[in-house]
């Protein structure tokens, strides 16, 4: 879900730009996204996740002493989306499949330099039209994970917020702690100034999870674990 969050992120800015060289990124994100409704069942997925979620908020509302109403209107978009994936018949993007431009487009991508105006003259003839007569055709092709975009996009966050900010210390670039059996743990989220010389490094598995705080030096040598001691912020979502 979070690379397809990622890809209609992406695919929302490069659809929207009017020069040539976005909305060719445009399509090709298109059909990174095509491969991936293709070869697994994605909306079998998040429906089961948003069931999963609305189950959780349905207990949480059934408590005598709950008032607050976000958990209510939470609950409500999580059945809107959730009845929006499910009246889509067959796979998501499958009327996309026989789009010639897309097909082409995907031809072209398989040999390295094939952005060129001599392989692929379908193509080039779309590239060409008015950046308003791209967009357009674009923004129709996206509205096709539209409901898909959406429920992820509500999954994700839900999870995201489901668990606190805590502010922890790594000692010598490392920290480990250990994880709850009986919490389902769904996202590790580690928060560092951007403006930071290195990098965390996560690894977990089912009863702890370590974080190693990298820096590299050259980018053509390994990174090293840093020496000195690194103030984080630490956010394990269960939910």
């Amino acid at each position: 879900m979070m690379r397809l969050e990622l890809l209609f992120d992406q695919l929302t800015y490069f659809s929207k730009a009017k020069n040539t060289w976005d909305n060719t990124n445009a399509v090709n994100i298109i059909n990174d996204i095509l491969a991936f409704t293709n070869r697994t069942d994605i909306k079998s997925e998040v429906i089961k996740e948003l069931e999963r979620q609305q189950s959780i908020v349905q207990s949480f509302l059934s408590q005598p002493d709950v008032s607050d109403k976000k958990p209510l209107k939470l609950l409500e978009e999580i059945k809107q989306l959730s009845a929006e994936l499910y009246a889509i018949n067959g796979s998501l993007g499958q009327n996309l499949q026989q789009n010639i431009i897309l097909n082409a487009a995907k031809q072209k991508n398989i040999l390295p330099g094939s952005s060129g105006n001599f392989d692929s003259p379908l193509y080039i003839q779309w590239i060409n039209q008015s950046s308003s007569q791209r967009s357009e055709q674009l923004i129709e092709w996206s509205s096709t994970f539209e409901p898909l975009s959406n429920a992820i996009k509500l999954a994700l966050k839900t999870i995201r917020n489901s668990g606190d900010n805590i502010d922890h210390t790594a000692e010598n670039g490392f920290y480990q702690d250990n994880l709850e059996l009986s919490k389902p743990y769904q996202l590790i989220r580690v928060a560092i100034p951007n403006s930071a010389e290195y990098f965390p490094e996560i690894s977990a598995g089912k009863h702890r999870f370590s974080i190693r705080f990298l820096q590299s030096r050259s980018y053509y040598s390994n990174p090293e674990q840093v020496k000195s001691d690194i103030p984080f912020i630490l956010c394990n979502c269960y939910l």
